[in-house]
């Protein structure tokens, strides 16, 4: 299982993440590309090979003369969806936004349509969040493993005045991870940084690592420890190489509630919200009322946000949440050509190491819909087109 290991001990921030990703191997010439990409017109992106007490790093640097200009999550949602970028990297960028969003939004106590992103909305943010999916688009892996997140300590000077460290929105965002202060008093790790890490959905429990690669990525100002993020590549070589993942389940029992509450409106909210499963289950309450048993499984970092959700969509006065875990098999994604247009598949690596590949039943079910014939005709010949499983 190829894993990326995140070490954290300055912190983070977004061009660590760029500086470490091109050490690691990533190409710059993308990364270089990307202002022109984004139409940000005065904006370009610096590359150079830095010293942090004796280790060689990448320090990314990025030079913007336009003039400075807020913008909402909605125009940021534009440009990168306008761009000639492939929708994964969209994806990724997206989500990254959308977590900065919600934790400013969170903070100032506004809807997330209403927040002006004062940094974040800034080009060199931009060109961070952005460089950093593209860039991690590039390599291969299978999870993403981190240390604990420094923060540093002390107090910051921002647009709203001189605030404690982590920052407000910083520290929304680093909730249900791990973090220490640290032995500094300064700024360690932005909301940019945070909002990095955090949509890769790392684990924190702690890996035996086959490092194969190694990539530092510098920070701005110097400091009496290494101020860079690094950042390795390797293979898990744990005896559980099955891959078991340390999740949260949500539950509640629900006696009134209506099925139009619960139905597909209800559900889209906490997939998008995180949730990795939805499930209700028929059973029979106190005084004999049917009811339902609703199952969210989900992150820790995402809990407390799926958790305002139900509270919000459904009449519960109240949940339960407990740690589980799960074993998850190895996969990988592929796409296959057919007649009807191209459609991912699914390849899970089961224990005796066969490949079980399964197209995606939604690129099969647009496929149908505009061919005019059946799913599964469609799903028939994906598999019939996938090289052989043996």
């Amino acid at each position: 299982m190829k894993i990326l290991r995140v070490e954290p001990f300055s912190g983070l921030s977004g061009d660590m993440f760029l500086g470490a990703l091109l050490d690691l191997g990533a190409s710059a010439d993308k990364l270089q590309s990307l202002p022109a990409i984004l139409g940000l017109a005065g904006a370009s992106i610096r590359i150079d090979p830095v010293d942090k007490c004796g280790i060689r790093c990448t320090k990314v640097t990025i030079v913007d003369d336009t003039p400075a200009q807020h913008r909402h999550l909605s125009h940021i949602v534009d440009l990168i969806g306008s761009a000639d970028l492939p929708e994964n990297v969209k994806a990724l960028a997206g989500r990254i936004f959308n977590i900065v969003g919600e934790a400013e939004a969170a903070v100032h106590g506004i809807p997330v349509e209403k927040v002006h992103f004062h940094e974040v909305g800034a080009i060199d943010s931009i060109l961070d969040i952005v460089g950093a999916a593209v860039l991690l688009a590039g390599f291969e892996f299978d999870g993403v493993v981190s240390d604990p997140i420094c923060t540093g300590s002390g107090f910051v000077d921002c647009a709203h005045g001189r605030l404690p460290v982590p920052a407000p929105a910083t520290g929304k965002i680093l909730q249900g991870l791990p973090i220490y202060s640290g032995a500094i008093q300064a700024e360690m790790t932005t909301p940019t940084g945070a909002a990095i890490l955090k949509a890769l959905d790392p684990v924190f429990t702690p890996r035996v690592l086959n490092i194969t690669q190694t990539g530092y990525g510098a920070g701005s100002r110097d400091f009496e420890q290494p101020n860079c993020l690094r950042l390795g590549l390797g293979e898990s070589v744990d005896s559980d190489t099955s891959g078991i993942d340390r999740m949260i389940l949500i539950q509640t029992n629900l006696d009134d509630t209506s099925g139009e509450l619960l139905g597909g409106h209800f559900q889209d909210l906490l997939l998008a919200a995180g949730a990795l499963d939805v499930n209700l289950c028929p059973l029979l309450m106190k005084k004999g009322r049917p009811g339902q048993r609703l199952e969210v499984l989900c992150r820790e970092q995402d809990r407390e946000n799926l958790s305002d959700i139900i509270l919000a969509e459904t009449t519960t006065i109240g949940l339960r949440w407990f740690p589980v875990q799960r074993t998850v098999l190895p996969r990988k994604s592929e796409v296959v050509p057919t007649r009807f247009g191209e459609v991912r598949v699914k390849c899970v690596t089961l224990p005796s190491g066969r490949i079980r590949k399964a197209p995606e039943f939604e690129d099969c079910r647009k496929l149908a819909l505009a061919a005019g014939v059946s799913v599964q005709e469609v799903m028939f010949e994906a598999r019939d087109s996938c090289p052989s499983s043996d």
